[in-house]
């Protein structure tokens, strides 16, 4: 599963019914850059206003994204992710992991459920190495279904000591 690959194509119609969502604000923006080394003045010539980061900085593979990205991973990592559900009355996604290779992985909770339209959950999944990936990155896949969705989230992880 190569970089090209991405956390889904167009579908214009299931984008007015997502199921899941991955919010993020400007401050999750602001957290990213900053796990980059990004200075207070190329943060402020974006927002105009001086803005400090913290420290240390949130690491990069915890942006609120769909895709989960670990480059250089040295030990143990836990991935943190926030959706939102977007759909009608309570529901229950059940979690499916696509192995990765040289790493075991693991999500918690393994189900999400959700009262209502609006709410939003957080989950993790860790990450412990067994066999460096030599350079190179290794891939996988986190699936969230319900009964009416499949939410899907590319994983690409590179092992650099174990």
């Amino acid at each position: 599963m190569p970089f090209d690959y991405g956390s889904g194509h167009i579908n214009p119609a299931a984008a007015i019914d997502p199921g899941l969502i991955y919010d993020h604000d400007t401050n999750n923006l602001i957290d990213f850059l900053c796990s980059y080394g990004a200075s207070v003045a190329q943060i402020k010539n974006l927002t105009g206003t001086p803005v400090y980061c913290k420290n240390p900085p949130i690491p990069s593979y915890n942006f609120n994204y769909p895709s989960i990205g670990v480059f250089n991973m040295s030990g143990n990592v836990s991935v943190y992710r926030t959706v939102t559900y977007v759909g009608e009355g309570p529901t229950v996604y059940y979690s499916k992991l696509q192995a990765i290779t040289g790493v075991t992985s693991s999500v918690y909770p393994n189900v999400l459920r959700f009262s209502k339209s609006g709410e939003k959950l957080t989950y993790r999944i860790d990450f412990v190495p067994y066999k460096s990936s030599n350079g190179s990155f290794e891939f996988g896949s986190l699936t969230w279904r319900n009964d009416v969705h499949m939410v899907r989230s590319p994983i690409a992880v590179n092992v650099a000591l174990v």
